[in-house]
């Protein structure tokens, strides 16, 4: 069997299984159609690995906003100010600080995942450990009533940001 009726035999969805199996003998010994075979399954592949690491432009968008949104809101807490809540704001300049350095980190990982998703397995183990140390934070702030719950809500920022990190970081299985 020569290259062309081979490679004509396996693209036809109709043919025997002698021909079949003679195609596929064929296709396996030439040295030119293995090698065309070879490209072309690598090209295959390469593009579906692509598609599968390549987070959708809706979530790659959340994440640009997310990160944005944190980073704005923490540059200030790192100098000790909070505009959103006015100055008579009865958080303590540590607490800013604090909540400012971990907020700036994590903005910034929003917009880095969003702009190279490979950094996602990375940026999920520096997010866990940011959100772990804002959650001790917030309970020994808690206990000893040194801040108000509302004002801690805008931390939810911190756990959207995670979320979509390992979204990124471990996709949802997409169907054929």
């Amino acid at each position: 069997m020569d290259c062309r009726t081979a490679q004509r035999v396996i693209v036809q969805p109709v043919s025997t299984t002698e021909d079949r199996a003679a195609a596929r003998r064929h296709m396996l010994e030439c040295p030119l159609c293995s090698a065309q075979e070879d490209a072309a399954v690598e090209e295959a592949l390469g593009l579906r690995l692509s598609q599968l690491r390549e987070p959708g432009h809706y979530l790659r968008l959340c994440l640009y906003i997310a990160g944005g949104l944190q980073t704005f809101l923490a540059l200030p807490w790192i100098f000790g100010a909070t505009p959103l809540w006015g100055p008579n704001g009865d958080t303590a300049i540590a607490h800013l600080t604090r909540d400012g350095v971990i907020g700036l980190v994590l903005g910034l990982i929003g917009i880095a995942v969003g702009m190279n998703p490979r950094l996602a397995y990375f940026a999920l183990s520096v997010c866990g450990v940011l959100g772990s140390l804002q959650l001790v934070a917030f309970i020994a702030d808690r206990s000893g009533d040194r801040v108000h719950p509302v004002f801690e809500t805008i931390h939810v920022l911190s756990i959207i940001i995670t979320v979509l990190v390992a979204i990124v970081a471990f996709p949802p299985r997409r169907r054929q």
